[in-house]
């Protein structure tokens, strides 16, 4: 879904990268209002326990420089002021004959330990790189992949940026980058922003017929419109990408998502189930329960249900239907909390408790509620 491209001595590097695939982040269903309730979709009515608050995004130190929270008081002794002699670093490769490493030796030891999932190694031997060479796109391009991997997203964006200023339409970059901003960010901003740059990066993937790349920007492209609620867009960026690639699982289950979403429930479960019937796939089960549910298949959707959640307990938690009673209770208390000028309007409404909408009132919109 990463490739450098920087000379023919980096391309198991990039085949390396290529082959790198992370967990997207799992979407999140927001019931926030009484004019939320028709958004239910395609859900039956759980209980669900709010999320975690996430960790505060913690900035790291500059390479070499001290942490704040490390700094010496203002009274210290000159001897306590004095800067502590650290050892130096390990090379990342060593050479025979006591000579340095050369870029193409850096960045091929960088993908040998990427590839083993040793991404510490990997960082520094691109960090090496990049100071041999502070304008080698490869260099800093794979310092951002090993940033990413070990969750530094931040420092993972400012090493993309210094990639893509060296070179603005590499499309290896630009795939990254939306790649980091899709699966690791996720927030609206990020995945318009990923979408421009798959845009960027499109133009010369189709002009060489790299047909790799293709599929994994046309991936990206259906996350991000599928995430930013146009399924119809992300139904077709998943066939172009299945154009390039018609095994890929991820384009395959990104576009039984996308007809799940568009409430082609018919087809969607032909997609996922031949998803899960060649492996065990937790996503796939998921919706293919959600389907289950519409069909009013209790038992199955049970079983699909339970098998996403033994293959990632992450993700799935187990939910515990509400009672009716408890439902029509949350729906009283938030009409209750609308300003009086929505309620006046709301006065003549009738509202009514269903475990799941109609079909018909689903597709009323477009896209698809």
């Amino acid at each position: 879904m990463v490739a450098l491209r920087e000379a023919e001595g980096h391309a198991r590097v990039l085949d390396m990268l290529a082959m790198t695939k992370t967990l997207r982040t799992p979407r999140t269903t927001l019931l926030a209002s009484l004019a939320l309730v028709a958004a239910f979709a395609c859900h039956r009515q759980v209980a669900v326990a709010p999320p975690a608050p996430a960790a505060p995004v913690q900035k790291s130190a500059a390479v070499g420089g001290p942490a704040a929270s490390v700094a010496k008081p203002p009274d210290a002794s000159p001897e306590a002021r004095r800067p502590i002699q650290q050892p130096p670093a390990v090379p990342c490769l060593d050479v025979p004959g006591g000579r340095d490493a050369s870029l193409p030796d850096l960045l091929e030891q960088a993908g040998h330990d990427f590839e083993k999932g040793r991404y510490e190694d990997a960082l520094e031997c691109a960090r090496e790189a990049t100071r041999i060479d502070g304008n080698s796109v490869a260099a800093h391009h794979f310092r951002g992949a090993a940033l990413a991997e070990l969750g530094h997203v931040e420092e993972a964006r400012t090493a993309y940026a210094r990639a893509l200023a060296l070179d603005p339409d590499d499309p290896e970059v630009l795939r990254s980058v939306a790649d980091l901003h899709v699966r690791r960010l996720g927030a609206r901003d990020d995945l318009e922003l990923a979408l421009q740059y798959v845009h960027r990066a499109l133009a010369r993937a189709q002009k060489n017929k790299d047909k790799p790349l293709l599929k994994e920007l046309f991936l990206l492209q259906a996350m991000a419109l599928d995430d930013l609620g146009r399924p119809g867009d992300a139904l077709a960026s998943a066939n172009h990408a299945l154009e390039n690639d018609a095994k890929d699982r991820e384009a395959r289950r990104e576009k039984g998502v996308a007809l799940f979403e568009l409430c082609h429930f018919d087809q969607s479960r032909a997609e996922l189930a031949k998803l899960a019937v060649e492996e065990p796939d937790a996503w796939a089960e998921h919706y293919l329960g959600l389907i289950a549910e519409r069909s009013q298949d209790d038992a199955a959707a049970a079983a699909h249900f339970a098998r996403a959640q033994k293959l990632d307990p992450d993700a799935f938690k187990a939910a515990v239907p509400a009672p009716t009673s408890a439902f029509q209770k949350l729906v009283q208390e938030e009409v209750d909390k609308l300003p009086p000028d929505i309620k006046r309007g709301l006065a003549h409404a009738n509202f009514a408790v269903e475990d799941l909408p109609e079909v018909g009132d689903l597709v009323a919109t477009d896209p698809p509620l």
